[in-house]
């Protein structure tokens, strides 16, 4: 289950406005864990703008709904007051109507968004302060060691990494062959299999570290990362 409290090592930080529970490199001296973690705070406050803000970023998308309703009445009523007598017109009048509402309907509800719902961006990445990942969340407890978290999220972790760069590669090999410029360059696909192959082998490896870190601490890895995803 996830901890109850703060400790040294094992600290929550407001994130998107929600608790996030991040671990503390053991080797840092009391002071720097504490520089390390107060600086990650203030670089995660930004993005906790509270739930009458939140709200906020839905004005734009019920403006737009709101605009585009009204305008398109507008035009229609206005078109039917017309003297038209050409049913052709009157299409051409409305058509270019209702384009001209979509259009202010889109600026007005980007103009609003930017003013009103800016993107909120992250945390900065710390390589002292990491988080928790979900599934070694729900292993340990108030108890288990920090230095214990640490070890295996950083298992945890490399194991991740090395996959993802793994996928990344053969996914942009493949997508190279598909648009016919896989025979491009020296060795061309041979080379992005050897590095598949290299990417496999240290996952291995990682794999193989994650299961003595999880002997030696308790924990247990999930099937995803039990093993090498081929």
């Amino acid at each position: 289950m996830p901890p109850t409290r703060e400790r040294p090592g094992l600290v929550p930080v407001l994130v998107n406005d929600r608790r996030r529970w991040y671990v503390v490199d053991p080797a840092l001296t009391p002071d720097a864990a504490a520089d390390a973690v107060a600086e990650l705070r203030r670089s995660a406050a930004p993005t906790n703008v509270g739930s009458g803000r939140r709200v906020l970023r839905w004005a734009p998308l019920v403006l737009f709904v709101v605009t585009t309703a009204t305008g398109g009445a507008g035009v229609a009523a206005g078109v039917e007051a017309l003297p038209l007598t050409e049913e052709f017109g009157a299409m051409s009048i409305a058509v270019v109507g209702v384009l001209a509402v979509l259009v202010g309907a889109i600026a007005l509800a980007f103009s609003v968004s930017d003013r009103l719902a800016p993107d909120l961006v992250g945390p900065a990445p710390s390589a002292q302060v990491v988080p928790v990942p979900r599934h070694v969340l729900s292993w340990l407890r108030d108890d288990t060691p920090a230095e214990a978290v640490w070890r295996v999220t950083a298992a945890v972790g490399l194991v991740e990494e090395l996959r993802g760069a793994r996928w990344a590669v053969a996914d942009a090999d493949g997508q190279e062959r598909e648009d016919g410029r896989g025979d491009e360059g020296p060795g061309g696909e041979a080379v992005a299999r050897r590095a598949v192959a290299v990417l496999v082998a240290a996952e291995a490896t990682a794999v193989d570290e994650l299961r003595a870190v999880a002997a030696a601490t308790g924990y247990v890895p999930s099937r995803r990362h039990a093993e090498v995803d081929r």
